[in-house]
């Protein structure tokens, strides 16, 4: 690694990258009667109300509304996938894995009787007629996720700040290739994504199907796995890692023309996550070994040195609840419901975990942890539990688990720590009236503060609780976390006062006897604005704030106890994804805006070798056309080759995103353009030069790859190959 944090540490430098008030239902339902009508900048006021109501369960997405709202959803995604069989025999809890001491910033359940009881207490405060929600007609819903704020998991998720840089890596095995890695946010922690490679082999998912490709870009082996395996996956030698969630199935509360339905629901079933592990060994013929499945949704995965850090959250207890529709009365439903929550079990409550194998059979169900190795904040935070734990990828049985009765869903990793953030209330929005920001408006919660929790993750062994603090405001993905050299954790926030001012801010922690204490910010970053694109390079932060311009503030670091403002850049429209080019340069990829109103993607370079005065080099549109995306560029279909200076970005067409297999998203009209792979060369002076467009009629271009001497653009429906010398020349491998 070099003195400069912008130099690639390799060839392919690679550093790592629910609302529902009444006034957002109203608007809602406005927004869907009036279709086309509807003004620009309402409809994107009701984007993230959407977004917020889907993750937490609050929306059962079918048919049109699906394909509207499916790109909005952040993080592994989470699709059905099957529900866990229930005629498997439980074993009993509370008895392995062993215990974990806590540190005193976490409260622990000692006994699995304390554990139960702490739950059923509060559960009855928020039971209602239709599940744990509070008591309004219009939500009619059961447990779903209690987060809050936009999120990009991705592997997402997430799920993304990063202060290093992943280098290109020479296969250990036959091929002496180099070849390009996934962009992930830390070096060395690898994270999900549609397509890998070793370098002697590529591996895609598109959909549920995986395939395995040679180096002449012919399909030598595949599989259907079952369900839609929107997480993506892993690839950890011989082994492959694909990951699923189901969402929660409750109540269809709109019908398509925006008004509630009043007809008999359905219950809720209990979202199940899903690990499928596939054996590569035979490349020609991939084999499922196993399936993990466990209680709740996968939050983040990452792969450090060949095991799995596991990250699933659970929204409440295993329990169908009865709703007004079954009972005559919301009375009724709501007596039935905290009848069925002070009988509940601790099988009912304790996240579980089993494997089903390829012939359907499954084991018993076990405990992810047991009852007193799951601890809970010291003031309540909801009734979701968050989980860490590993996984082996040639063992049938997880590592023993953390759980923490919070909820969690931005993920941050590196080598040997993990962050998990969520939400600090026990409800996820206080009540408050939307907030309109021009064009394309998120609505952080007013008063609303960011809970932090830390653990170790060592080589071998358990994960261990490390400490927890908070910070105000919420985070908008994982690049907002960032570790420095001396592990202090550098987070980058929006928060909204109840007056409706927004401002940004950095605040850093230090781990202290459990507690991660505040040991120096720097505030007032975009009065009136919220963060939409942060990186952490080396002792610098750059974050994005919008309104109608795009201030680029560069923010000093190098005393963490005294943040200062060095200085910023202020220019038209957003950044949404922010990469680190040598020379002290930096590349975004954003929204370009024309009349305050979204016209296209755009590619743009940056002079940020004197902090206190950054300066535009260039920029290009990527796509034209009315262009707006909630979660944001997905950074994994970004890459640079650093040997040649090329950037290779995969860019949308009208109604896809680059992200998770080309998911659908809300926006229209890219002016004709299709969806492609557009390679820039990237001059010393920062000139972007457009050298190619990759694409192949209406497939969707999702990601790019180098290997060797090759570009590969991988779509929807096959590859494109060229010669890195040569890129207009292409080569198109169907599969």
């Amino acid at each position: 690694m070099t003195d400069d944090p912008f130099s690639p540490s390799g060839p392919d430098s690679q550093p790592e990258s629910g609302g529902g008030t009444p006034e957002e239902d109203a608007r809602l339902r406005e927004l869907l009667r009036a279709g086309s009508e509807a003004a620009p900048g309402d409809a994107f006021s009701a984007v993230f109300a959407v977004r917020s109501r889907v993750r937490r369960g609050r929306i059962r997405l079918g048919g049109l509304t699906a394909f509207v709202m499916a790109g909005l959803v952040a993080g592994l995604v989470l699709v059905p996938a099957g529900s866990r069989p229930s005629h498997t025999p439980r074993v009993a809890t509370g008895t392995t894995p062993p215990a974990y001491q806590l540190t005193g910033a976490l409260v622990s359940f000692n006994s699995c009787a304390s554990y139960l009881s702490y739950l059923r207490s509060e559960a009855m405060a928020v039971v209602g007629p239709y599940g744990l929600q509070p008591d309004d007609a219009d939500d009619l819903v059961q447990p779903g996720a209690m987060t809050f704020g936009p999120s990009q998991a991705g592997p997402a998720g997430v799920a993304m700040g990063a202060s290093s840089a992943d280098a290109v890596n020479s296969s250990p095995a036959a091929s002496d290739n180099t070849y390009s890695q996934t962009d992930d946010q830390v070096a060395g922690v690898d994270e999900p994504d549609t397509v890998k490679t070793n370098g002697d082999l590529v591996v895609t998912l598109e959909g549920s199907t995986l395939r395995v490709l040679d180096l002449h870009a012919h399909v030598i082996g595949s599989l259907q796995l079952s369900g839609d395996t929107g997480g993506g996956f892993l690839l950890a030698g011989d082994q492959v890692l694909v990951f699923s969630s189901t969402s929660v199935t409750g109540p269809e509360p709109l019908d398509f023309g925006g008004a509630y339905s009043n007809s008999p629901q359905p219950a809720a079933s209990p979202a199940v996550a899903r690990v499928a592990v596939v054996d590569l060994s035979d490349p020609s013929q991939p084999r499922l070994v196993r399936t993990f499945l466990f209680d709740g949704t996968i939050v983040a995965a990452r792969l450090v040195d060949g095991q799995v850090r596991l990250v699933l959250q659970t929204d409440g207890p295993r329990i169908t609840f009865v709703t007004p529709s079954s009972t005559g009365s919301n009375e009724a439903a709501t007596a039935a419901n905290r009848a069925l929550i002070a009988s509940s079990t601790l099988n009912e409550w304790l996240p579980e975990w089993q494997i089903e194998n390829p012939d359907g059979s499954t084991t018993a169900l076990q405990p992810v942890a047991s009852c007193d190795s799951v601890a809970r904040p010291q003031q309540a935070s909801g009734l979701s539990t968050v989980s860490i734990l590993s996984l082996d990828p040639a063992s049938g049985t997880p590592g023993p688990g953390l759980s923490v009765v919070a909820a969690g869903d931005t993920v941050y990793a590196t080598a040997d720590q993990l962050y998990v953030a969520g939400p600090a209330g026990a409800t996820p929005y206080p009540e408050a009236g939307v907030v309109q920001y021009g064009c394309c408006t998120m609505m952080p919660p007013a008063g609303a503060s960011t809970r932090i929790y830390a653990f170790e993750t060592p080589a071998s062994g358990p994960p261990l609780f490390e400490g927890v603090g908070s910070v105000p405001g919420w985070l908008i993905n994982p690049y907002a976390m960032d570790e420095d050299s001396n592990g202090l954790l550098r987070v980058a926030s929006t928060s909204q006062s109840p007056g409706g001012t927004t401002e940004s801010q950095i605040t850093v922690l230090s781990d202290s006897g459990g507690h991660l204490a505040e040991v120096g910010s720097a505030g007032d970053l975009g009065p009136g604005e919220y963060i939409r694109a942060v990186r952490f390079i080396g002792e610098q932060a750059y974050v994005v704030t919008f309104q109608t311009f795009d201030p680029l503030y560069i923010v000093d670091l190098s005393n963490p106890r005294h943040p200062v403002l060095a200085g910023q850049l202020d220019q038209p429209g957003f950044s949404e994804f922010l990469y680190p080019l040598p020379g002290q340069r930096l590349l975004g990829v954003g929204v370009q805006l024309t009349d305050n109103e979204p016209s296209g993607l755009i590619v743009a370079t940056y002079d940020v070798s004197n902090p206190a005065h950054p300066r535009r080099l260039d920029s290009s549109v990527l796509a034209s056309g009315y262009q707006y995306v909630a979660q944001g560029y997905d950074p994994h279909a970004f890459l640079y080759w650093a040997p040649v200076d090329l950037a290779l970005l995969a860019v949308p067409s009208d109604g896809t995103y680059p992200g998770s297999g080309g998911a659908s998203s809300m926006y229209t009209g890219l002016g004709g353009d299709s969806s492609a792979v557009a390679a820039y060369q990237i001059s010393a002076s920062g000139q972007l030069t457009r050298t190619a467009t990759l694409s192949h009629g209406t497939d969707v271009a999702t990601r790019s790859v180098v290997i060797g001497n090759e570009v590969w653009a991988v779509t929807s429906g096959g590859i494109m190959t060229a010669d890195l010398t040569d890129l207009p020349a292409t080569t198109w491998h169907p599969y």
